[in-house]
Order: structure tokens, then sequence, then C-alpha cells
């Protein structure tokens, strides 16, 4: 791209099975980027979904979860002024878009990750996985009944 004319662009999909990106485990991971030649350097436009390896916020139960997300970054020019936070494009032009797609996908995680809806998540007193057993600090009905003694001043 860069011998390219200025407003020349050109499709890459990119489709990996699965992927690890320092602290990120990714599977499914499935994208389109968009290259772009612009006066300062090359636009990247991509969209993208993936399966993320996290935690199910109630049982703590490992799962993956799918998230998609769109993103665009301009790497520019090494002759260009710039500030420290801008993505310079490297002598050789191979981009590596892997911290990228780890900025993004994790950003696009929702909070409240649950491996189901119907979750029961973990007893706040003995840390029994409510969704494989009971146990004796659950009430009849399925919900807690932990009570704490306060004391008054």
């Amino acid at each position: 791209m860069y011998n390219k004319a200025i407003g020349s662009s050109h499709e890459v999909p990119v489709d990996i099975d699965e992927i690890v990106v320092d602290d990120l485990s990714i599977q499914a991971l499935h994208s389109v980027v968009r290259l772009s030649r612009t006066r300062e350097g090359i636009l990247l436009q991509v969209k993208t979904g993936a399966k993320v390896l996290t935690s199910c916020v109630r049982c703590l139960k490992e799962i993956y979860l799918p998230v998609e997300t769109e993103f665009e970054e301009l790497y520019q020019f090494m002759t260009r002024h710039r500030e420290e936070e801008d993505l310079i494009l490297p002598n050789d032009g191979y981009l590596d878009l892997g911290p990228l797609f780890r900025e993004y996908l994790i950003l696009a995680t929702p909070i409240k990750r649950l491996c189901d809806s119907n979750c029961q998540g973990l007893c706040v007193v003995c840390g029994a996985d409510l969704n494989l057993t009971t146990c004796e600090h659950q009430s009849s009905e399925g919900s807690q009944s932990v009570t704490f003694d306060q004391e008054t001043h």
C-alpha cells in the first residue's frame, strides 16, 4: 500500500480458528480488514467477530463468549508529525494486528458475562456452584438465606 495512489484500498479477510494474543485466548476469529491509502498513511477499517475466553461473573466458570466489534485506526508514515499515542507504519510495511484485535475485543466484551442467563452462581457462604448442587445455605425456594449479625453502637 506504500506505493499505491491516495484513495486506493484493499480488503483482506482474516479467519483464524484459535489464537492467543498476550493474555487473551480467542477462537473463531472472522474479520474483514479494509486497508486504504491516505495522505497521512494507511487507514485500517475492521469488522470482526470472535469468541473470547472469559469467566462467568456468577459462577466463575470459564466460557468462550461471542463478541463483535468494528474499529478503525490510522497507521501514519514516519515522516509525518505525530503524537506519542499515534500508530506508526513500520518501514517493512508489516502490521502486527494482534494487539489491536486484543484491545478492541476486550473493550467489546460485556461487563455482565454469563455462561447462561439462568446461572445460579456460587453460594456466598460455602462457595458451592449452585448450578450443580444445592447446599444447606439455600432456602427451599433456591434463594440464598444468608443472615449477618450486626453490632449496634
